[in-house]
């Protein structure tokens, strides 16, 4: 079984918060609703360097990272149905430039009201973040 490390960031704008919707079919957790980032892979880069490359290919925006949020497990299939054990950090950021693009890794970048964030399909993951912040 495989390890991967997987940096998030919550960045909130006006009240609201960014999240991207997964493809149908593609995982690690298909068709679900997630908090932008992705894994740790350059083997000299630090955890925040790993935030802001991956909120920038998934989502085109520059951030400013801050404060470490909260941490998580959980095990899924990655993209090759491998059974793999996701250690999750996130992490809140804030937008500091670029433009709102979704990758090809996802159908939709959608900013959404705190009260609207118990009625999507999130990840676990997220789920749990946002129920120890009392949001969902």
């Amino acid at each position: 079984m495989r390890t991967r490390i997987v940096v998030s960031a919550l960045i909130a704008h006006e009240g609201n918060i960014l999240l991207g919707r997964k493809k149908p079919g593609a995982g690690p957790y298909p068709n679900t609703w997630h908090l932008p980032g992705g894994g740790v892979e350059e083997e000299d880069e630090t955890l925040e360097e790993a935030l802001q490359r991956e909120v920038k290919e998934e989502t085109g925006l520059e951030i400013a990272v801050s404060d470490g949020i909260g941490f998580d497990e959980d095990w899924e299939p990655n993209k090759e149905g491998e059974e793999t054990h996701y250690i999750f950090l996130v992490y809140k950021a804030r937008m500091s430039g670029g433009t709102l693009k979704p990758s090809s890794d996802l159908v939709a970048l959608q900013w959404f009201p705190q009260n609207e964030l118990k009625n999507l399909s999130l990840t676990m993951p997220s789920q749990k973040l946002f129920i120890k912040m009392g949001i969902v």
